[in-house]
């Protein structure tokens, strides 16, 4: 098992590779287990192509909105969109930064509100229903934004990117709060907020820091760094006491706790190369991880142990998942992909393992 960092993968979350050109809901079958994943593809799949997008637009980026009806995209063409995920149709027109790309995308906690991270340094917010931008942009610095986040409570923004700075902004007034909690690295390539909102993770060099939003002071020392644990992608539980992090070396996920920033338990194998993507289960019981052999697999928090037979995606021998958006009642995981078409996955067809 070797222990090299894939870099290229990394630089492609915080890029933005090419992905989907399309989005589907694809409900595959899967095959029976044997270890932690199957040796081949499914035999029988159910793919329900409907498009949800076309050239020029892969998406890089997602996340739900708090109800779970609509999915946000950061696109390849620089836009931001909205889709319906009943129908899998585009809401509106696209949301669009005069002379920038978007990186990144979220909603606030009421689900009124996208804030996208912009490529000239700066952080918008637009209204779902009309798409238009409301007031003036927060002016985060002269390079890139890659990661923006709202603090449970709506009132807070996070933003991080090239510059490998964190920064905390206050929404009602756009203005920054306290000093920048700065890394070292040149970028930070995800910032998350602790569901109760005191803890900002920053995801920046294969490593994670947590900072304390009351103070923007680190808590403890960072997690990851060495080869066989570098992380690339980062989720807190819901009670705000563990942090998943997915990683390479055949995608490692690892959990760990946030008080002490010890590892709890031993390492999961997502798949056979990098994980990607990582998330909770609204209950905190199960994660859900995507590796970038085109592997989704879900596993127990408690024992570790994969609680259903991994799903293969179909259709492409080299998937190569991306990253990936929980919905909020944790049934629908939403992927990219690095060289084909973007899908909506109903985790309840997997198997029990």
């Amino acid at each position: 098992m070797g222990t090299r960092v894939r870099r290229r993968g990394a630089a492609a979350i915080a890029g933005g590779p090419a992905m989907a050109a399309a989005i589907a809901i694809a409900i595959p079958a899967v095959a029976a287990a044997s270890g932690s994943r199957p040796a081949g593809p499914p035999a029988t799949h159910l793919q329900a192509a409907a498009g949800m997008g076309g050239r020029g637009d892969r998406p890089r980026q997602l996340a739900f909105s708090p109800d779970g009806k609509i999915l946000a995209t950061a696109d390849t063409d620089g836009t931001a969109r909205l889709w319906k995920v009943a129908t899998q149709r585009q809401i509106g027109a696209l949301i669009k930064v005069s002379g920038a790309q978007v990186k990144d995308v979220a909603f606030s906690p009421d689900g009124k509100v996208l804030a996208t991270a912009d490529s000239d340094g700066t952080v918008r917010l637009w209204s779902v229903a009309t798409h238009r931008q409301i007031g003036a942009p927060f002016r985060v610095s002269h390079v890139k934004v890659l990661s923006v986040a709202f603090s449970p409570d709506g009132t807070m923004l996070a933003t991080g990117g090239i510059g490998g700075a964190a920064r905390l902004w206050r929404v009602a007034t756009r203005r920054q709060i306290g000093g920048a909690m700065p890394t070292g690295a040149a970028e930070i390539s995800q910032v998350a907020f602790s569901p109760n909102g005191k803890i900002l993770a920053t995801v920046y060099e294969f490593s994670v820091a947590l900072w304390s939003v009351a103070t923007h002071r680190k808590t403890g020392k960072p997690i990851g760094a060495a080869p066989s644990n570098a992380v690339l992608r980062v989720a807190f539980s819901p009670d705000s006491t563990l942090l998943a992090t997915a990683g390479n070396n055949f995608g490692i996920i690892r959990v760990w706790s946030v008080t002490t920033h010890r590892r709890i338990g031993g390492t999961m194998s997502a798949g056979r190369t990098d994980a990607y993507g990582i998330a909770f289960t609204p209950n905190g019981k199960t994660l859900v991880a995507t590796d970038t052999d085109g592997t989704i697999s879900q596993w127990s928090v408690a024992t570790h142990h994969q609680i259903r037979a991994p799903i293969i995606a179909p259709g492409h021998p080299h998937p190569a998942f991306g990253v990936e958006a929980l919905s909020p009642h944790g049934k629908i995981l939403a992927t990219t992909q690095f060289d084909g078409p973007a899908r909506l996955w109903n985790l309840a067809a997997a198997k029990q393992a």
